[in-house]
Parts: structure tokens; sequence; C-alpha cells
């Protein structure tokens, strides 16, 4: 993003009001406003100061108004970092000792294997006992686990880092410390246990070539792209869900640009129309989109992949508007461009397929549907390395389509693939997998095996009870599931649906409260009752987590009255 006077006088703007009240930091926010440029930006954030802590705090908590507050300062060390780096001529271990909560802790594990970034600058030393210095005294507040990292770094396989020596650019007169910018992308190894709550963590700095590494840059390249470096925070906000601040930025690049930069015009267009479909605000993003479309009709060479990209964007809006035909007019223009391309891009060309399969589902041309679908998966099928949850949710999607068109024994088959997938790659309180519990549910259901579709029911019941107990509209839904599948289950005089079910649905009530006291009094009326229940008597029974006994009919209540002696 572009540094200037303005964002320098933001940046100590929002250091005095950070720091009213402190004791003499108002004299030290002052020497840093005065005599910034006669020391470098890496002199200013080792000094012991406040500034250390507000820029790492700042990054660390992604507080975005902030970020863009203090840029002047982020941008400075950032490219200070850059021009001293010199690769190392051997193998180089740093280490640094810190405390984590129990929670990060915990999802570090989980990354044994996998890439890990931290969002600030790190600070590192060779000296494994100063580190090791820091790690457990970070023990001596209890919601913290000492943490000391190896850092280790290959110069063989490395190419380009970030992050460069302190010696000879630090306040303090420090040898063998290094610091890394943020977002610098390690290789999470080996986690041991040292002592009580302090653990060893291995990292390694990751290659050029690490083919992980490769992916995730693409994907954040993608994700980011833009011709500036404001448009690429917009972007980047609008990729995380930070829509107002997004349109906050992207406001104040449209106010600024020139109007015979017609193509960066036409990109902040875009990016505008994206936050208003976001927002639901969908004839504004419209307005932005119509713009975005004059825009690329009146360049001489228009680039096709805006073209299909803005082309699908507004054949969304039109399908949440619910105007179908609008929507498959523009899907259809999208395609048609991308299938002339040569070579062909299949990752936009994948999601062209699944948005016309969605539009042709809400068409009910199920076949048609069926068809884009299948399109999508042989695309994620071939893709290297294998999106295995995006290969799920496309199985779903497909299933779905067999489902409405009542080919259940297949739509079986492929929910039962999906549960497999997010079985094998996501934790086991994730709510995809209520969703896989609860599409089984209903296809087996539909195909009489009403007890196994029971205990989907109550998985998926279990899971959302432990990822958002607060759901009541889901447990509401919930319960009519189990009544339904009750009566079913009645009517064939097979009595295990019964006592499953009200297990499932007294898993799911209002508070734990009525859990525990209707749990108890379903479970003595069942008792009493297995053989004298109608269906209707059913129902009513199921209502009292709902609405109360007061509300059931008198026979009803005789009867329970007479089984609760």
């Amino acid at each position: 993003m572009e540094v200037d006077d303005k964002a320098k006088k933001e940046l100590f703007q929002f250091c005095r009001k950070t720091n009213i009240g402190i004791l003499g930091r108002m004299n030290i926010i002052g020497e840093f406003e005065r005599y910034y440029h006669m020391h470098t930006p890496m002199w200013w954030y080792t000094r012991e100061s406040f500034i250390h802590d507000m820029i790492n705090r700042v990054l660390r908590l992604q507080d975005i108004d902030a970020i863009i507050q203090t840029r002047f300062f982020i941008q400075d060390l950032h490219q200070q970092i850059e021009r001293l780096y010199e690769p190392p001529s051997k193998k180089l271990t740093l280490y640094r000792g810190q405390g984590l909560s129990y929670g990060d802790f915990q999802q570090l594990r989980q990354l044994k294997g996998g890439l890990y970034s931290f969002h600030y600058f790190l600070s590192t030393t060779m000296d494994r006992d100063t580190a090791l210095t820091f790690a457990q005294s970070a023990r001596q507040d209890s919601r913290l686990i000492g943490i000391i990292y190896h850092i280790n770094i290959d110069p063989v396989s490395l190419k380009s880092a970030l992050f460069a020596s302190l010696d000879n650019e630090s306040y303090y007169k420090v040898e063998n410390e290094f610091l890394f910018t943020m977002y610098t992308i390690f290789r999470v190894g080996e986690i041991i246990q040292l002592e009580p709550e302090l653990w060893q963590v291995e990292l390694s700095l990751t290659s050029d070539n690490d083919k992980d590494l490769k992916k995730l840059t693409e994907n954040i390249r993608q994700a980011t792209q833009g011709s500036t470096g404001w448009s690429r925070l917009g972007k980047m906000l609008l990729t995380m869900g930070k829509f107002d601040k997004a349109e906050k930025v992207l406001q104040i690049l449209i106010n600024k640009s020139s109007e015979d930069d017609l193509e960066e015009l036409g990109h902040l267009y875009h990016l505008m129309g994206l936050v208003k479909e976001n927002k639901k605000e969908y004839d504004q993003a419209m307005v932005f989109y119509e713009k975005v479309l004059n825009i690329y009709r009146s360049l001489p060479d228009s680039n096709y992949l805006h073209l299909t990209k803005l082309y699908n964007d507004i054949g969304s809006v039109y399908l949440f508007k619910k105007e179908y035909s609008k929507a498959l007019e523009y899907y259809e223009m999208a395609l048609t461009i991308q299938e002339k391309s040569n070579p062909l891009n299949y990752s936009d060309l994948v999601i062209t397929y699944g948005n016309l399969a969605e539009i042709y589902k809400h068409l009910r041309d199920y076949s048609q549907s069926l068809r884009f679908y299948q399109k999508e998966l042989d695309i994620y099928k071939k893709s290297t390395p294998v999106n295995y949850l995006k290969l799920a949710t496309s199985y779903e999607n497909i299933a779905e389509i067999h489902y409405h068109m009542k080919e259940y024994s297949e739509a079986l088959q492929l929910f039962r693939k999906v549960l497999k997938i997010r079985e094998d790659h996501l934790l086991r309180n994730n709510t995809k997998l209520v969703i896989s519990h609860k599409n089984l549910g209903k296809v087996l259901d539909k195909l009489g095996y009403y007890l196994e579709a029971i205990e989907h029911y109550q998985y998926a019941r279990y899971i959302l009870a432990k990822s958002a107990p607060q759901q009541t509209s889901t447990n509401l839904t919930q319960r009519q599931h189990c009544i339904n599948l009750v009566k079913k289950g009645m009517m064939r005089d097979i009595y295990p649906q019964l006592s499953l079910a009200a297990e499932i649905f007294l898993c799911a009530p209002i508070s734990t409260a009525t859990m525990e006291r209707d749990f108890s009094r379903m479970n003595r009326i069942l008792t009493g009752l297995r053989n004298r229940l109608t269906t209707e008597h059913l129902e009513q029974l199921m209502r009292i987590s709902i609405e109360g006994p007061a509300d059931l009919d008198n026979d009803i209540k005789n009867l329970i009255i007479d089984c609760w002696k």
C-alpha cells in the first residue's frame, strides 16, 4: 500500500489516541514523531517502548482499522527486512520462547506436518537458553503454556526468505538475533513435551519448491490481486468477510482514482459490487456491476477472464433475487467465453459449472443440474492435490439432485461417501458433519430404514449440541423430524424407534433444565405406556418439551397420571 505523509500522520495520531493517560508515554511518542527519520524502523521497533507491543498486538488481533492507521510503520519495517536479508551460507537454527494459550496450543498440535504462519513480526535468537528462559517464565501465567520454537533453516532449498539479522540495527547492541517479517510461513514438525506445561515445537522455514506453499501462495495471490496495495487490501478484507471495512477502503480508492484509468476503476467497481452483494444490497450491487460491464465493453482489449467473473457475479445477484432466467442467461454467457479459451482455465470453469447446476436445480430441471454437477465433480477429481472437502461438497450436490429425482438409493450411496470424507478430514464437532448426518437421516427415512435414520439424526443432534447449543430453531426442526419418524415406527409396531426417537428429541432441549425434567418424565411414561400409546398420543407426548403437559388431551393426561403412580 502506498506510504505518504497522510499515512505517517495517521500513525502518530493512533499512537497518541491509544496511549492516553499512560505515564511517560506521550514523551516517547513525541520523540517518535520528531526523530523518526533519524533512525531505522528496526531501531524503533527494538527500543523498549510501546512500539513493539502496539504493532504486534494490532497484527495479532487482525484489527483492520488499526492496521490501516499503522500501515506506515508496518510497511517501513517490512521493507527494511527485505533490504537487509542475506541468505545463510550454512544450516541455521533459531529459537523463540513465548507463552501460548491452551486453545491456541491445541490448534497448533493439530497442524503437525502442515503449514503455520505468525501474523506478526517474529523476534528470534541463536541462543537456546535465552529462548528457554522466556518460555519458562510464560508458565507463571496459569492461562499459558510455555513454548520454545526450534526454527530450522536450510539454505540449500531456500531461495528467498523474509528475515534479517538485528546486528548493528537494534536499539540495544545485541548479537545473533533475527527478525522475521509478518506472515512468514513455516512447516510444523515434531512437538515434544519437555516438562509440565513446557513444550518444544520444531518449525522449518518452507522452501520455494514446497508444493503446499506454492498452492497456498497462489490462492493468496488470486484472493488479493489488484494493481495497488490499497486495492489488494480491499480485496483481502472482502475475502475475510469484513464488508464494511472493505467498502470504506474501496470508496476512498474510487474517490481518488483517475477517470482515465478505466481498467483500475473497473476493478474497484467490481470489488464494490461484490461487497454490496455480500451485504445483500443486490440493487446497489447491480449498479456497480453495470458500471464495470460498460467499462470492460469500452476497452479495446477487454480481458475475457474479467468478463467471465463479472458475468458469474451478475448471475449470482439475479439468483439471489430469484430471477432465474436472467441468472441462467449470464451464467451461459460466462460459459461460452470460457469454453472458447485456450487452454481451458479449469479453476474458473468449475465455478461456472457449479453456478449452472445450481440455477437448473432452482428451475427444477434436475437432469441438466446433474449434468453440470457431474462436470464440476470431474474437475475436482482430476485436480492435484485433491481437495477432499470440495470433493465432498460436489458429491453432496449430486446426491441432493438424486434425492429430488426420488432416486434414493443413489443418493444414499453418495451421502455415505460424503460423511466418510468429512469424518476423515474434519474435527468431530464441525457442523458440516451435522449436515451429512441429517442428509443420511432424510434419505434413510424415505427408504424406510427408520431406526438407522433416527441414529443419524441423533448423531446430528449430538454434534450440534456440542458446537452450537443455543440454536433453538434447529432444535424445533429436529423435534419435528423425530415426531414424523416415530409415527412411522409406531404404525409398523416397532417400539425401539419410539424409545430412541424420544431420546433424540430430548437431547435437543430449550434449556438443560427442560432436558433433565423431560427426559426423566418421558422415560417413565414410555416404560409404562409402550403397549398403550396411539400415534395421536405419541405426538402429544412429544409436545411436552415444547408446550408443557397442560396442553395434553384429558385421555392422555389420565394415562400419564396412571403410569406415574
